[in-house]
């Protein structure tokens, strides 16, 4: 009898348990947000030259032995500049390289080619076969310009009279990259 009593009280104990629970009420509404999208930015890159030609010189001549000379690189009578554009629609770090390339080593080991955003910079940046940052950032629509010098260094003469009359071949590489640390012109992003 005393097991009968005390299983009746645990079934009552749970009834009003269940029934406790039952009788409360959560609100609850929901709304969606669908056709959410997330679209890649673009990076697009033009140059514009003069004329839209390669600078070409003729005639160089080596420094004096004292100092290097930094000569600006001309086209026809003006300054040669390339201007790049970033056409994309975020923003690129500008990098710039070179490879230059002749028959006889030497001329491409004593021709230096410089870049600078300054038309009258006195120090400009030497250009490597290795992508240098300009520490320029171009937003999406925005240019700069670049202007270039050459200096030719000179050595022993038993070098340079085998690079008389010797073509050297310049090929310059300018390259957008998205910035490791760039703040986005989308608001809120």
């Amino acid at each position: 009898m005393v097991n009968k009593k005390m299983l009746l009280s645990i079934l009552i104990i749970a009834f009003v348990g269940i029934a406790a629970a039952g009788t409360w009420a959560n609100f609850v509404v929901s709304a969606e947000s669908t056709g959410n999208t997330l679209t890649a930015g673009e990076l697009g890159i033009d140059l514009n030259r003069p004329l839209q030609r390669a600078f070409a010189v003729n005639g160089i001549i080596p420094d004096s032995k004292e100092q290097i000379e930094y000569k600006c690189l001309f086209f026809f009578e003006d300054e040669y500049f390339v201007n790049i554009r970033n056409t994309g629609n975020i923003p690129g770090q500008l990098f710039i390289s070179a490879t230059e390339s002749s028959s006889v080593q030497s001329l491409a080991d004593n021709v230096k080619i410089y870049y600078s955003t300054n038309p009258n910079d006195p120090n400009p940046i030497e250009i490597t076969d290795t992508p240098v940052d300009t520490g320029e950032v171009l937003n999406g629509g925005q240019s700069t310009t670049l202007y270039f010098w050459y200096s030719y260094k000179n050595v022993d003469s038993s070098i340079q009279n085998n690079e008389m009359g010797q073509t050297l071949n310049v090929d310059m590489k300018f390259e957008l990259r998205n910035p490791e640390t760039s703040v986005s012109t989308i608001p809120g992003a």
